[in-house]
């Protein structure tokens, strides 16, 4: 763990340099790749239960179909934004240049825009270090929120108001 991550401390560790750029922003989550459509859930899952913050995502092309209109709105609005792109070095050329064109469009607009890529030769080594990266990314979102990223009390709340009826 230490290897990958780091001390939290450092400038080398990845997953603090994500939870910065997010903090104080809304996170939205982009990816172009069929096999990082979980990966995206889970960056947003975690960030919205861990860190205590909403997090928005979508996938390409779906969002070159409509969402990418909406990044043309107020300026103040989209500042207050952090965009990450979920990458894999195993897309098309097509698939790659679709990337490259959005994340132009989007990076005029957001507040700040990372490139998040997986490591590992395989496939599935490269998802599950984009995994293992939000999980901590989410973790440190937290501390930096003030928040403790176990309770999740709202969840608890809603399965108990389930449970009366």
């Amino acid at each position: 763990l230490s290897r990958r991550l780091g001390d939290f401390r450092r400038k080398t560790n990845k997953a603090v340099r994500i939870a910065r750029a997010l903090h104080g922003r809304l996170p939205i989550i982009y990816s172009a790749t069929e096999h990082l459509d979980a990966v995206n859930v889970r960056w947003r899952g975690q960030i919205s239960e861990n860190a205590k913050q909403l997090a928005h995502g979508n996938v390409l092309p779906e969002m070159n179909h409509n969402e990418i209109v909406g990044w043309n709105v107020d300026r103040t609005l989209m500042k207050k934004t952090a965009v990450v792109f979920l990458k894999d070095k195993g897309v098309l050329d097509r698939v790659r240049l679709r990337e490259k064109i959005t994340r132009s469009i989007v990076r005029r607009h957001a507040g700040k825009v990372l490139e998040v890529s997986g490591e590992g030769s395989s496939l599935l080594a490269r998802i599950f270090s984009l995994v293992y990266l939000g999980d901590w990314a989410s973790f440190y979102l937290a501390i930096l929120n003030g928040k403790d990223p176990t309770p999740v009390t709202v969840i608890e709340y809603l399965k108990g108001e389930l449970a009366k009826s």
